[in-house]
Order: C-alpha cells, then structure tokens, then sequence
C-alpha cells in the first residue's frame, strides 16, 4: 500500500529550518489524522505519537525504561509502513512516535530521525541529532540532547511552530 504525497520535502534541508520544520508538522498532521497513525511522503515517513488508550499503555510498558518498544503498535505500523515503503530513508516523529523513529534508526543506521517533544532520557547536554522540543515539555523533559526551543506554548508538549527565527 502506497500512500499519497504532499509538497516534496527532497530539496528542503536544515539550511532553511522554517520550511523545514512546517512540512515536517504538515506531515505529522497527516500522520495523526490516519486510521494507521502513520504518513508516507516521497522517502519520509511520518509518525504520530499518543493518540487513544493503547498507545498510553504501550507509553507505559514499552517506554522508556523497560519494556520492548518493538512490542508497540506504533513501531509495527511504523515497521509495515517501511516494509511497504523500501525508499524510505527520512523518518519523522513526535512523541511516542519519536521514540519509534529512534529506535528504527538503531536498528537501521540508513535511516536519518527528525523528532519532537521524544521521550528521550539524555542527560549529557551535547546536541545530538535531529531532536527538538519546547522548553516546558514534561514528556522530553530528560533529553537534554535535544534542541529546545525557548517559546511560550499553550501545549508545550506540541510539534507545531518550531520556526527558529
């Protein structure tokens, strides 16, 4: 199963972080409103985090301690997305499902991880990766390695808005 695509994201880098990071809430967006939870454009693939009971169990059990993570709903429809999707190389998540792109990324070094607002425990400052949360965020509040940014939100736990002016 093939899924439909939006704006391509190909010639959009880190170099220009605004587009970049509007596309990637564009396409989380669409990951959330999918029955799968999941979202593929071009050679991305999209992964939304918590979003019913389940997922806050798999929260719970799987993350970020103990459990399996590959035990997850999220990881298998993220996993039979990529099984169907062999070009994809970008993977893109926000929250439960940002601890889905890493732990694909583990399994995978092909894959290059975009995260929001993961449940990351990191507590050397170094910036490493592509991981990024708001200052307040209690889910990522242990990511140290993350970039954060310093901007007041309503949901400071949000994938929206990361323009880095």
């Amino acid at each position: 199963m093939k899924f439909t695509n939006i704006t391509n994201t190909k010639n959009i880098g880190f170099n220009n972080n605004n587009n970049f990071h509007k596309l990637n809430e564009i396409g989380l967006n669409n990951a959330y409103n999918n029955i799968n939870k999941v979202y593929v454009n071009g050679n991305t693939l999209f992964v939304a985090g918590t979003s019913n009971l389940k997922d806050v169990y798999d929260d719970i059990s799987k993350i970020p301690f103990y459990g399996d993570l590959k035990d997850s709903t999220r990881y298998n429809q993220a996993k039979n997305a990529l099984d169907l999707n062999p070009n994809i190389n970008n993977i893109v998540g926000h929250s439960l499902g940002g601890s889905v792109a890493l732990q694909l990324q583990k399994n995978n070094n092909k894959y290059e991880t975009t995260t929001y607002g993961a449940p990351v425990l990191q507590l050397n400052p170094f910036i490493t990766g592509n991981r990024y949360r708001f200052k307040n965020d209690p889910v990522s509040m242990l990511d140290n390695g993350a970039i954060t940014v310093d901007k007041l939100k309503l949901n400071p736990h949000s994938y929206s808005n990361f323009e880095l002016n």
